[in-house]
């Protein structure tokens, strides 16, 4: 126990700190404090390169409607052709996120492994089509042979034009493949530089639409489904696991929305796509919306990566890749478990 004079004793010995210099030391706590509040309410800020077609619907009407930023989060949408130009946005840095098909990230899968899939957003059964010119007196899948057929190179077009031949009998070896730019994939077909040409929607239906006097569509079984894709960049583009999950919930949002009000959610993509309407409508229901990584995307990417191996399109020395390593489970099973259905 302290006498008085041990207690007085102390009181001289105990520097005395001005007033002052108290509520200064307050000042620069409570400042340092507000500082780190705002830094981590701060939205996250990335870049998704977007395909502009309408199976990217999920990621314009999120963006649209303010479903990113109510996550919390700063999204600048990258606009791209196709989902091959978006998949080499990611590659060269300019995005953490983009919307791929599956050849582009069999392509890229090749020679990188820094990304990953997240989630598969649509599934489309009937958005490819062989067009051709009716004046090249092709009327089936036979009277390809010695003709020159366009697809986009690395895209899935590109696959399913193979996809087509081989199914119909056709040897490839006896067909030249051409490869249609991007931007303009129906032009070729128009001016007579290809004699028919694999599209995907809205291509294919502009071409019929709009050049229905020169060309026809060919009889294709229903048999061929194609997927796009959410992929991000390697960790090492500052991407956070949570900002994974709210971009995923914010584009579950705008598939909710979709369903719920689809002519409203055709409006939206219409006037961010500039299209017309009604043609918007015609392709509509040929997707199906929802997010999930199933078993079929890990079988669809091997099978493209065989045929990218055997047609030596693959880079010289490259060999299957594990395709399980590049599929990234934990954001979306964490949004809903029963949407992952892979065999690990």
């Amino acid at each position: 126990m302290l006498t008085l004079s041990m207690r007085r004793v102390l009181r001289l010995q105990l520097p005395q700190i001005p007033p002052c210099a108290v509520r200064s030391f307050a000042g620069w706590v409570l400042g340092g404090w507000l500082i780190a509040m705002s830094v981590a309410a701060a939205p996250s800020s990335f870049t998704i390169a977007v395909a502009q077609l309408p199976h990217a619907a999920p990621f314009l009407i999120a963006d649209a409607q303010g479903y990113f930023t109510a996550e919390g989060l700063n999204v600048k949408i990258l606009r791209c052709t196709v989902g091959r130009v978006c998949m080499q946005n990611l590659l060269d840095g300019q995005a953490q996120f983009a919307t791929v098909g599956e050849l582009p990230i069999v392509m890229a899968s090749f020679q990188r492994k820094d990304f990953a899939v997240l989630a598969t957003y649509v599934t489309s059964g009937r958005e490819f089509r062989i067009v051709v010119r009716k004046d090249r007196n092709i009327r089936r899948a036979s009277d390809l042979v010695g003709k020159r057929i366009g697809a986009i190179k690395g895209a899935s077009g590109e696959y399913f034009a193979d996809w087509f031949l081989t199914y119909q009998g056709v040897p490839t070896a006896d067909v030249e493949t051409v490869a249609l730019p991007p931007q303009d994939p129906i032009g070729p077909l128009v001016r007579g530089e290809v004699d028919a040409a694999a599209l995907f929607d809205p291509h294919g239906r502009e071409a019929l639409h709009r050049f229905g006097s020169q060309v026809v569509q060919l009889p294709s079984p229903a048999l061929f489904t194609n997927t796009l894709n959410l992929v991000t960049a390697g960790g090492a583009a500052g991407v956070r696991d949570d900002d994974v999950l709210k971009l995923l919930r914010a584009v579950a949002r705008a598939t909710t929305f979709m369903r719920s009000q689809p002519d409203e959610a055709k409006k939206i993509v219409a006037a961010v796509l500039k299209m017309d309407a009604l043609e918007l409508s015609q392709s509509w229901e040929d997707f199906e919306f929802k997010l999930q990584l199933g078993q079929p995307l890990l079988n669809r990417l091997e099978a493209q990566a065989r045929w990218a191996l055997r047609e030596k399109a693959a880079p010289a020395g490259a060999v299957m890749p594990d395709y399980l390593d590049l599929i990234r489970t934990s954001p979306l099973r964490s949004l809903d478990p029963r949407a992952v259905r892979l065999v690990q």
